[in-house]
């Protein structure tokens, strides 16, 4: 299952895509509906399967001076990543180098190189699957369960 969520820190925060094969072909197919018809795209609507606590959608932008990266948005843990179709198809093949069958680990991450953006990480199986869970000893919320004693 893929999973996405925010690391936030004071220096350097950074957005994870964490999955498998199949998990990274679903958001590499998001990106390419998206460069083929630039249009926002609630990414937990278009992988309902995904986990994670964050709320990200991709959105369009238009010029030069667009606030293109991914960005913290209106709402808690909510995300924008802005990009136009030619960066959503960029980010596409960077992704899809970590698919093939034969590979069994790996990431890459992904920036624009704009001021203020939050770095992209995606992983292909480098962390367990409940990494970003209430249940995984990283996460703010995560409670150790009791024996009852």
């Amino acid at each position: 299952m893929l999973r996405f969520d925010n690391m936030p820190s004071d220096f350097n925060p950074m957005f994870l895509f964490l999955g498998h094969r199949d998990d990274l072909l679903a958001l590499t197919k998001v990106l390419r509906d998206f460069e083929a018809s630039p249009a926002a795209i609630d990414v937990r609507e278009a992988i309902p399967d995904a986990g994670g606590r964050s709320h990200l959608t991709i959105i369009p932008g238009d010029g030069m001076d667009a606030p293109y990266g991914l960005r913290p948005a209106p709402g808690e843990n909510h995300f924008t990543w802005m990009l136009n179709p030619w960066q959503a198809g960029q980010v596409a093949l960077r992704i899809e180098a970590l698919t093939p069958q034969e590979l069994k680990s790996g990431n890459d991450i992904i920036e624009l190189g704009l001021e203020g953006e939050i770095p992209v990480k995606v992983s292909r199986g480098e962390f367990t699957d409940n990494f970003l869970t209430p249940r995984h000893h990283l996460d703010p919320e995560y409670r150790p369960e009791t024996d009852g004693a």
